[in-house]
């Protein structure tokens, strides 16, 4: 186990070096209720349990203790999370931070899980990718050749998927989260598009079979663009 000074602030995992962190990994799906233990602890007997979620391509887990208190990184900066390439791979991970915790803390173990109630969590929505009222925008698998830059789109990369609130742009150099964007996309034929947006998470380099990027949310897409991703299968 690292020691506790290394979890990043960033994406709230365990990971060494900053060419690594995959980035914000906020939830671009519905979290489900996963596993789930019963705990002696000092304060009685508690339930722990793992949420799990798609973040964009990776999968999320997160720990809480039921009905509703999430486990929070050293400092208290945001949640745990662990992840996978799956959704079963990203909760072992979790699963097992939860034994080794106990372990450590000699806390028992029970094997008969008892009901518990579910209280709200924060999901921890992410607005790349959501519509108010509707859920996630679908996501458009697609290459384009784009160019990119905060003030002159001048830097070439090629886009990994659209919807209509946000696209991937596949790149070695991405700019940081948080930075403003100008992107020149080319649609059909040698039609080109002007679009603004902000860089919302980015990826320095390939992780988990993932490409390196950066994921924008662009701003007031036009309806010229709205209309192309609507069109593609």
């Amino acid at each position: 186990m690292m020691a506790s000074d290394q979890w990043c602030g960033v994406c709230c995992t365990q990971h060494t070096g900053t060419n690594r962190c995959p980035g914000e990994l906020w939830a671009t799906g519905p979290e489900r209720h996963g596993w789930r233990i019963n705990v002696e602890s000092p304060q009685g007997i508690e339930a722990y349990g793992v949420l799990v979620a798609e973040a964009l391509d990776v999968w999320r887990a997160r720990i809480l203790t039921y009905p509703n208190v999430l486990w929070l990184v050293p400092g208290g900066s945001g949640t745990l999370k662990f992840i996978g390439r799956t959704p079963s791979e990203a909760e072992s991970k979790a699963i097992e931070f939860i034994r080794e915790h106990c372990r450590e803390r000699s806390l028992v173990m029970r094997e008969q899980v008892q009901g518990v109630d579910v209280g709200r969590v924060d999901r921890e929505a992410h607005a790349l990718l959501d519509r108010p009222g509707d859920g996630p925008a679908p996501r458009k698998v697609r290459f384009l050749n784009v160019r990119y830059g905060v003030l002159n789109a001048t830097d070439i990369g090629g886009t990994g998927n659209l919807s209509e609130t946000g696209l991937f742009v596949i790149t070695d150099d991405p700019l940081t989260t948080g930075s403003d964007v100008r992107l020149m996309l080319q649609i059909e034929g040698c039609e080109s598009l002007l679009l603004d947006g902000l860089v919302r998470w980015m990826r320095k380099s390939p992780h988990a079979g993932r490409s390196p990027g950066m994921g924008v949310q662009l701003s007031e897409p036009p309806p010229r663009y709205l209309d192309y991703v609507r069109s593609l299968n």
